[in-house]
């Protein structure tokens, strides 16, 4: 059996969007079509459809990098700013030592 990646469910999540995307704007076409709505209110809806989305992701975004973080501490791993401080510190005692 094939191990799944985080790599992977990140693949399959996008192309997931992409079809929901293609399916919502033949709905939407097909609504336009039949006079359901007008050419604008598609537009319109179509548009906040999008910004909901862009919102979505970026608090998706946000909480994987939160989580991801977490498990690191959790890990024990160094992150960027615990290095960057590190650095910081090692530099001052440089200075230090140099008086």
């Amino acid at each position: 059996m094939q191990r799944v990646t985080a790599d992977d469910i990140v693949k399959m999540g996008l192309g997931a969007m992409f079809i929901a995307k293609e399916k919502v704007e033949g709905l939407v076409d097909e609504a336009m079509k039949q006079g359901d709505i007008s050419k604008e209110q598609g537009e319109e809806f179509l548009q906040n459809l999008k910004s909901q989305v862009e919102t979505k992701s970026q608090n998706i975004d946000k909480t994987i990098k939160t989580e991801i973080h977490t498990q690191l501490k959790e890990l024990g791993l160094a992150t960027k700013e615990d290095i960057a401080s590190l650095r910081r510190e090692i530099t001052a005692l440089k200075h230090e030592i140099q008086k």
